[in-house]
């Protein structure tokens, strides 16, 4: 317990998208492109390296133009969505007051007396798994404090985003609620009156304090985590922000800044600390090329080789410069859209843990530290004792335990039964296996092949044990009802999600698309609504999405599937190893009244149409194998060509009958066919699914 108590988690679930912390999971077609990308990127910097001597000499050139010409400021131009120079104040918008132009660290800035602020409108508009980055150069005579750059309501704990100083320290807010999700940093260093600071902000959109990182003067400043618990996105989904993005104000008129800003920059991406640095380089571009090349600084080569390439080369070079910045905007682009998938991190600092008295929480006993059990080998040697050495413990193969514990699930999964009937369970609560030999055994086999799954599998089901009849006698069944000794073949009913699989596969509806969102089949309408406190709407997939593998179902945790629940699947609340099987009549009225079902069957009435040949007969006789796996015998074609004739003459004689059958379902069914055999065939397909054959593994 103390390995895996160890993680920094909030204990708090994300109710929007993943719990940090996370790692990026991209699909097989986002890695092709990244790998392109990279290619394309890595021959333009090596094009461009290879005419670094051109680029020297016309930089020269340029610079020497300079000496004489008016001031350049710059910066990184690459993601920048807004730039606020203060050369003038354009279209942003004085509120409360007037505010004046004096000049600044980079030419004039913009001038506050901490009752005004500026107003720039719809912009910035990051939530809370955006990435950005704002910087400013900031002056105050005074102890600074005050807004620098916000987007966030007109009170102290408004929602939204902000950079802030308060008794000269630099504030990093990001809120939805004030007191309880939040991300709340604050500098350790403070900021001294009358002079000028560069100051920059990046977050990574990570929702953690560790996203959040604050320069001064192009150097990483030590933060202080004030409250790290932010889940809740500032806005709901399509709802605009209601506030504007303000400079020298935001959260409230007591946040208003005294002092000067000059150089508000606004990026979409994180800036990298080479990056940042030049920003806090604070001199012209004519200033720099003045200086000897021997004295100039590396953030200052970049400041002039990145203007030059941009707007001063040759047309060759910017064009050449252009296609790179617009590849790396791509592969940002690229990257912000991988998947994620949550993993466990290890505190930085080692937690207490005790010995929690009959696993309540707030009743700790003795404290322990993290160790193996004393009938168990010891951790590996060399391996760390953490979580890491704790996996590593559970995979050696001196581990008896783990292996025994793996085989004995997989042979529940084709038997129905364990060989320890209480998979979930090894310990002295468990039951003693039916076969011990037999699952050490299959134990070392699966670690000697190398932990191989697909070789456990063929070894289980080419066994003389599984590929036995099903069929039991009665002294059997009375002396062995669950089949611990393995005198017969597995029989019992398949999990919900196969069922609903195999109906969709032999009606040829199901979408074997991989991998994906999940998505949102059939359900009974407003049953969200009424079991939600939120009114909740529950928006059906369209399209192959309604046909794909179960694996891929949207489950809400509190309103499972229905279908599946029907069947026994695990609810998911905790974690199930072993489901339970029932029988009830509920079950039958699902497998031939939900939409799912009728859809499956219409369209394997369909294909027995279409692909089982000319005659009723041989129809009947595809259709049966399609679901069962073999040729029926003869008193079961007599039954299945009754049905047939029955549903014939009872959609024909009414073929309102058969339009109204016919769409049920989202899929139309085929134009070409007459409506009313169709119809028929669908029954026909319904009886088939419904059968104990079709549902049950034997």
């Amino acid at each position: 317990f103390a390995y895996v108590n160890n993680v920094p988690e909030r204990g708090r679930a994300m109710k929007y998208g993943n719990s940090p912390p996370l790692v990026p999971a991209p699909t097989q077609d986002q890695q092709v492109r990244l790998r392109d990308l990279d290619r394309r990127i890595a021959a333009l910097r090596d094009s461009l390296g290879k005419r670094n001597r051109a680029i020297e000499k016309a930089q020269a050139q340029w610079e020497r133009s300079l000496l004489d010409a008016e001031p350049i400021y710059s910066g990184p131009s690459r993601a920048l969505e807004a730039a606020f120079p203060f050369e003038e104040l354009g279209n942003l918008k004085e509120v409360g007051g007037k505010v004046s132009l004096c000049p600044g660290r980079l030419g004039q800035a913009a001038a506050f007396d901490g009752a005004v602020h500026l107003e720039a409108g719809d912009i910035a508009k990051f939530d809370i798994e955006d990435p950005f980055t704002i910087s400013a150069w900031v002056y105050s005579e005074t102890t600074p404090d005050g807004s620098i750059a916000s987007r966030m309501a007109e009170n102290p704990k408004g929602r939204g985003y902000g950079v802030h100083l308060n008794q000269g320290k630099v504030h990093v807010h990001l809120t939805s609620d004030w007191t309880t999700d939040a991300i709340r940093v604050e500098t350790g260093e403070a900021l001294a009156p009358n002079r000028w600071y560069s100051l920059a902000v990046t977050y990574t959109g990570s929702r953690m304090a560790e996203g959040v990182r604050v320069y001064i003067d192009g150097k990483r400043a030590r933060l202080n985590v004030q409250l790290d618990t932010l889940y809740r996105p500032f806005r709901n989904a399509g709802q605009k922000f209601a506030e504007p993005f303000r400079i020298g104000g935001g959260a409230g008129p007591g946040r208003r800044f005294r002092g000067r800003i000059d150089d508000v920059r606004v990026y979409s991406r994180v800036l990298s600390e080479q990056e940042i640095s030049a920003l806090a380089v604070g001199e012209s571009l004519n200033t720099i090329a003045r200086r000897a090349k021997s004295n100039r600084t590396q953030s200052e080569e970049l400041q002039l080789r990145w203007y030059f390439l941009e707007r001063a080369a040759p047309a060759g070079l910017r064009v050449a410069w252009s296609r790179l910045v617009a590849l790396e905007q791509e592969k940002d682009r690229l990257e912000r859209s991988f998947p994620t998938v949550m993993v466990m991190a290890e505190s930085e600092t080692p937690k207490d843990t005790f010995l929690l008295n009959r696993g309540a929480y707030d009743k700790p006993g003795e404290k322990v530290q993290p160790g193996t059990p004393a009938v168990l080998p010891p951790l590996p040697a060399g391996a760390p004792n953490n979580r890491l050495g704790f996996a590593r413990w559970i995979v050696d193969p001196a581990n008896p335990l783990t292996a025994r514990v793996v085989v004995n699930r997989f042979w529940q999964m084709h038997f129905g039964t364990g060989l320890v009937k209480t998979v979930e369970d090894f310990g002295v609560q468990g039951e003693w296996p039916s076969h011990p030999e037999l699952l050490d055994w299959l134990a070392t086999e699966f670690v000697r092949s190398g932990w191989d799954v697909k070789a456990l599998q063929k070894l289980i089901v080419t066994s003389a044990a599984y590929r036995q009849s099903s069929e039991a006698t009665r002294d059997l069944l009375q002396r062995d009802p669950e089949n611990r000794l393995l005198a017969r073949g597995p029989r019992f009913r398949l999990p919900a999600e196969m069922i609903r699989d195999q109906a969709l596969f032999v009606s040829g509806l199901l979408a074997e698309k991989i991998g994906g969102p999940s998505v949102k089949p059939y359900q009974p309408p407003d049953l969200w609504k009424e079991t939600s406190m939120q009114d909740m709407e529950y928006e059906q997939s369209r399209g192959p999405d309604l046909y794909r593998r179960s694996l891929y179902t949207f489950w809400k945790r509190t309103i499972a599937p229905p279908m599946m629940i029907n069947f026994d699947a695990a609810m998911r609340e905790t974690c199930v190893v072993r489901e339970a099987r029932t029988n009830t009549p509920l079950q039958a009225l699902n497998l031939m009244n939900d939409v799912t079902f009728v859809e499956a069957a219409r369209f394997l009435g369909q294909r027995m149409i279409k692909e089982g040949g000319s005659t009723h007969d041989s129809r009947l006789r595809f259709g049966f194998r399609l679901v069962t796996g073999r040729w029926p015998a003869k008193s079961e074609e007599e039954i299945l060509r009754g049905n047939l004739e029955y549903h014939l003459e009872y959609f024909s004689q009414d073929p309102k009958r058969a339009a109204a059958y016919l769409r049920q379902g989202d899929s139309p069914a085929d134009p070409k066919l007459d409506p009313r055999e169709l119809s028929a065939y669908g029954a026909v397909g319904s009886l088939l699914l419904n059968l104990d054959e079709a549902v049950t593994k034997e």
